[in-house]
């Protein structure tokens, strides 16, 4: 039996809306799929902080050279005078000399130990250094990272978006190509199946579920009439891929 086109244009007309609806899902699953930099925004906070860490180490460890050395100059200035009163010949006392002796001994050892403690604090501030320009490396690298992946990221989305807004621009055009009951149907059934509300009859099964299409079943979508799956409940459509013609059986 032989059907003329127009008797088919309601479900060509929501198969066209169906197609870009397929269109629209992959859009918008590749816009949500998309790379906005968020792990690698999160691993460069971590990097700063890391970086802000070892600065402040290295800070402290300045700090504490600094006061090292103020310590330094003042157990060698005041040896210097202890120095001066027991050699310069102004005490002559015994017990008094003997005082002044220990004085310096004391004086003496507290030298090598800040000389000692001055050299360590050298060595690891070096350390430091090394690891502080590592870490504002690492920094500055991921950073640059950042901006790429961002600038990417911004790229990719105003391309989808113009896509998207292309697309569900023309599917209102074609939606309303579509009964309005016939459409509140198919969406309904879409929205209960990922989005896809009518699939094809591919080589006589349903090209959703994949579960047979009674031959009647396929007589009838032939002859225009709205069929919806056994199973799965979608729309079916005739003269999608691997689709037996509408002309004949």
């Amino acid at each position: 039996m032989s059907v003329e086109p127009q008797e088919h244009a309601v479900l060509d007309a929501l198969w066209a809306v169906q197609q870009l609806d397929t269109r629209l899902l992959d859009a918008r699953a590749r816009l949500s799929a998309l790379d906005d930099g968020a792990a690698l925004r999160a691993e460069t906070e971590t990097a700063r902080a890391a970086a802000a860490a070892a600065a402040e180490r290295l800070h402290r460890a300045q700090a504490a050279l600094r006061d090292q050395e103020l310590q330094l100059q003042t157990t060698e200035t005041k040896q210097k005078k202890v120095q001066a009163d027991l050699y310069g010949g102004r005490v002559t006392n015994p017990k008094e000399l003997a005082a002044l002796e220990e004085e310096l001994g004391a004086f003496a050892r507290a030298r090598d130990h800040l000389e000692d403690r001055i050299l360590a604090l050298f060595d690891q501030i070096e350390s430091l250094r090394r690891e502080d320009t590592e870490a504002r490396g690492t920094v500055a690298a991921l950073e640059e990272r950042l901006r790429v992946r961002v600038a990417d990221f911004e790229a990719a989305r105003r391309e989808i978006t113009v896509e998207i807004e292309a697309l569900e621009a023309e599917r209102a055009e074609r939606a309303a190509a579509v009964e309005a009951r016939l459409l509140r149907k198919y969406e309904g059934i879409a929205a209960q199946q990922a989005g896809v509300g009518m699939v094809a009859i591919i080589g006589g099964f349903c090209g959703g579920c994949r579960n047979d299409v009674p031959p009647q079943f396929v007589s009838r979508v032939r002859d225009g009439q709205v069929v919806t799956c056994e199973r799965c409940h979608r729309i079916l459509y005739l003269n999608g891929p691997g689709s037996p013609s509408r002309s004949g059986a």
